[in-house]
């Protein structure tokens, strides 16, 4: 599908008839060229003019028709949304704020059985295997222990002096 000389410099966003007027020689000259190339040898000849004439022979901007807005009664009863609430909010909102975080608080995590294990246990209970004083017991032994988050390694500078006495 080739595209036409006026289309091609519509596509630049030119006004064509601007150019014409305004330097009849440069129009004559690129369409004399543009027939000859064909429109991706002269979009790529040419490239440097582009910028320069947009700027010289600006196409003008289309008129844009507002809309009748239409003013309708909400059918239900609920409250009408807002404008602000539909459009996304832009910029970045971080997951928390670190100002609503409790100042110190001594956090000992408490043992929590499920419904299921305590109804379960609780069978086993009844056929007296285990009482739920061991089944706590057996849910504290199973939390598993904390590695050191430190672990010293050999240093160099650790070692004694040694003695030059030989």
């Amino acid at each position: 599908m080739a595209m036409t000389f006026e289309e091609f410099f519509k596509k630049k966003k030119i006004d064509l008839s601007a150019l014409e007027a305004g330097n009849y020689t440069l129009f004559s000259e690129f369409k004399a060229h543009f027939q000859q190339m064909g429109e991706k040898s002269f979009d790529h000849s040419k490239k440097f003019w582009f910028n320069k004439l947009r700027h010289l022979f600006p196409m003008p901007l289309p008129v844009i028709e507002e809309k009748p807005v239409i003013e309708t009664m909400p059918t239900s009863k609920a409250e009408p949304v807002s404008e602000a609430s539909t459009l996304p909010k832009k910029g970045f909102t971080p997951r928390f704020k670190a100002g609503n975080l409790p100042k110190s608080v001594d956090y000992t995590p408490a043992i929590e059985i499920s419904a299921e294990a305590v109804a379960e246990k609780t069978v086993i209970a009844e056929n007296n295997i285990a009482s739920i004083e061991e089944i706590k017991t057996e849910k504290e032994t199973e939390l598993p222990v904390a590695k050191p988050a430190y672990k010293p390694r050999f240093n160099i500078k650790n070692l004694p002096p040694k003695n030059s006495e030989s």
